[in-house]
């Protein structure tokens, strides 16, 4: 093992703090382990690991630690690198939002304590005291002496960093807050629609790593926590991956883990074998190996910002169409009838006694979605088609709103039956710039033909993607035809002559106090509905009017700030801010 080399990789040492280590290792008083897998752990003279490299020295993840004056480590910052290369920062208590109560009109507010203040909110989270104990310390908890009390709310941030380093890093997403000098629970990350891909396995890695430093003696078993409980099959694949599950019960640990109030009963004991990550900068490609086997491989420079899964036993693509196997110590790439052929390295450490299994390619692909072809873009931009929400207060995107828009709509149309009646009923849909949150949008009960007019490619070839997925589990492939992408543009609302028996329109805050576009829009939808059509439509507040001079009913209206949807996401993030004007209405052809 090569240490200077590894260490001055230039992406391995970032943090400042760390230099020291990079530059006198063995004065500075550092440790390396070389792993069985032929991975490098490099340790601080805090005993704490402060990098992690892949047999080659290419560096897998970083920490920056210090010490309290009891002598506790703390976790100041760590980075993590994805397959594809990005690298994804993450600050223990990141992001602090504070609540302030005003409990002077309650009788005997003078002698509240901050168990009180626990109770109450295990009333108002609908959990127990326990938890609420375990996630808010004493410091969290400010009693005034007049009456007034705060509460902080901690989590750990994460962070998009742009170079490599935090500065320029832009805020992805958040957990509940962790003792990463001490491991004792499992977390869920937050607001998963902002999750770069692999993301989550990257952490996990880092967590598993960290949780087998700690182990002295016989391992400790977890248990998942997070207010409020997020547990998913997702969530459930993750933890396993690094992980065994199991349950006092003997019950299946799956099905008590999705119970929202069991998910907590889980125990989880460290798995013997776990996935490990290979950097390849020759071939610019990560590889995950898990029990000797290729499980993953993602190459920097593909523009559909997909991975390759390992085939299925028969040969067959476990998702997108796409598949990986080794075939004498070659790795083969399959996407539908294209064959792309690299070198498989020794020390990736794989099984000799893999059997070859025949490619059996799918008849379709995603790409048939887009008659003019699919969209051009960079490797970056496809993988990083996420929504990144502000973590103050500025004005939430364009793109980032539309989920609370598009499942408000899901889950008020579930309730009105007529309207539910006329949406199952509709052959010919309209989706125009919903595609940042197209899959709300879409239904798979019956062949119906949809006409998605797109804004944003990346957000676009990410939801054929997934449409493909979803006719492929369903094994309805043949109605892929009937999902047909279309950039959006002035040429095509002008010359669209196709009558829609249902819609869903955004309408772009760049022309919100434009009244030609908006009249147009509004006259669109008059001449384009069929008679008793719905459009779903969200604008400025001003349309409702708009609507009724050409001749559409107004069915429900509802300001974006009190979507319920939003109300959850403002639980999260605080200071998040709708566009005043967003309005949500739908309407219906006379």
């Amino acid at each position: 093992m090569n240490i200077q080399a590894i260490l001055q990789h230039p992406e391995a040492i970032r943090f400042s703090d760390n230099h020291v280590y990079k530059d006198t290792w063995q004065l500075a008083g550092g440790r390396a382990v070389e792993q069985p897998t032929g991975h490098h752990v490099f340790y601080g003279a805090h005993g704490q690991r402060i990098l992690m490299a892949d047999p080659d020295g290419n560096p897998l993840h970083e920490c920056l630690w210090s010490t309290q004056s009891s002598g506790i480590p703390v976790l100041v910052s760590a980075r993590v690198r994805l397959d594809w290369g990005q690298w994804v920062g993450m600050k223990p208590a990141g992001l602090v939002n504070t609540i302030s109560l005003d409990l002077s009109k309650r009788p005997g507010w003078e002698h509240l304590t901050r168990d009180d203040l626990r109770e109450m909110a295990a009333r108002s989270m609908n959990t127990d005291v326990a938890t609420i104990r375990f996630f808010y310390r004493d410091e969290d908890l400010e009693l005034h002496g007049d009456g007034k009390a705060s509460i902080r709310q901690v989590k750990d941030a994460f962070y998009i960093l742009q170079d490599g380093s935090f500065e320029g890093a832009r805020f992805m997403s958040c957990m509940s807050r962790m003792e990463w000098g001490r491991i004792d629970y499992l977390p869920v990350v937050e607001l998963f629609l902002s999750l770069l891909p692999g993301t989550g396995s990257a952490t996990f890695e880092l967590i598993r790593g960290l949780y087998d430093d700690q182990q002295t003696h016989s391992p400790t078993s977890l248990r998942y926590r997070g207010i409020p409980a997020y547990p998913s099959v997702g969530a459930f694949r993750l933890f396993s991956a690094f992980f065994t599950p199991s349950t006092e019960s003997g019950e299946v640990p799956q099905d008590v883990f999705l119970d929202i109030n069991r998910s907590h009963e889980v125990e989880w004991q460290p798995s013997r074998e776990y996935p490990v990550r290979y950097i390849d900068e020759d071939q610019r490609l990560s590889v995950t190996i898990h029990h000797h086997k290729v499980q993953k491989v993602t190459l920097w420079d593909d523009s559909s910002g997909l991975a390759y899964l390992a085939t299925t036993s028969s040969g067959e693509a476990k998702a997108d169409g796409r598949g990986a196997q080794i075939v004498e110590q070659e790795l083969y790439l399959y996407d539908g009838d294209q064959l792309n052929v690299l070198k498989a390295r020794e020390a990736w450490k794989l099984s000799s006694n893999e059997n070859r299994r025949g490619w059996k390619a799918s008849s379709s692909s995603w790409r048939e979605c887009f008659p003019q072809g699919p969209p051009e873009l960079s490797p970056s931009q496809a993988f990083s088609a996420v929504l990144l929400y502000p973590d103050g207060s500025h004005i939430i995107g364009e793109r980032e709103s539309q989920p609370f828009v598009f499942d408000y709509l899901d889950d008020f149309l579930e309730e009105q039956t007529a309207l539910l009646r006329i949406r199952e009923m509709a052959d010919h849909i309209l989706l125009a710039r919903c595609e940042a949150s197209l899959g709300a949008c879409l239904k798979y009960e019956r062949p119906q033909f949809y006409t998605i007019w797109y804004e944003w490619p990346e957000f676009a070839q990410k939801h054929a993607q997934q449409i493909w997925n979803t006719l492929n589990r369903k094994k309805t492939l043949s109605w892929l035809m009937n999902f047909q992408f279309l950039p959006v543009s002035q040429e095509a609302i002008t010359n669209t002559y196709s009558p829609f028996d249902w819609m869903n329109v955004w309408i772009p805050f760049s022309v919100y106090a434009d009244h030609t576009e908006l009249r147009q829009w509004s006259w669109f939808l008059s001449n384009h509905l069929v008679p008793g059509g719905i459009g779903c439509v969200a604008g400025p507040a001003g349309m409702g009017q708009l609507f009724q001079e050409n001749g559409l009913s107004v069915v429900h209206a509802e300001q974006g700030e009190s979507l319920p949807t939003f109300k959850i996401h403002q639980a999260i993030l605080q200071a998040g801010r709708l566009h005043p004007e967003l309005t949500v209405w739908i309407i219906q052809q006379s």
